[in-house]
């Protein structure tokens, strides 16, 4: 979906505050050409996943949002073929 979808369903989900201001900024943070998706976890974590294609594959960015409004985000690359490239868990927002 686009980014606009992306806030409409956001903005259309009985959430926290935080939880919703942060998946905003996750949202904010996506180019034109990523895809983005929105699903819930049983924890009622938010989860979204941006994609994108790359020079020999693409690139996905997963963020995993907890309701108090902090994240975990997980960079993952894969080749051309879907295979797994490479994994990096960025930083944690407190």
């Amino acid at each position: 979906m686009t980014k606009s979808e992306a806030r409409r369903i956001i903005d259309g989900m009985a959430i926290p505050a935080a939880q919703a201001d942060a998946a905003r900024r996750t949202i904010r943070r996506a180019t034109a050409s990523e895809d983005i998706e929105i699903s819930v976890t049983a924890a009622a974590e938010l989860f979204i996943k941006r994609s994108r294609l790359g020079k020999i594959g693409y690139q996905v960015l997963e963020d995993t949002i907890k309701p108090d409004g902090s994240k975990e985000v997980i960079q993952k690359a894969y080749d051309s073929a879907g295979n797994l490239i490479h994994q990096d868990l960025k930083g944690k927002t407190p």
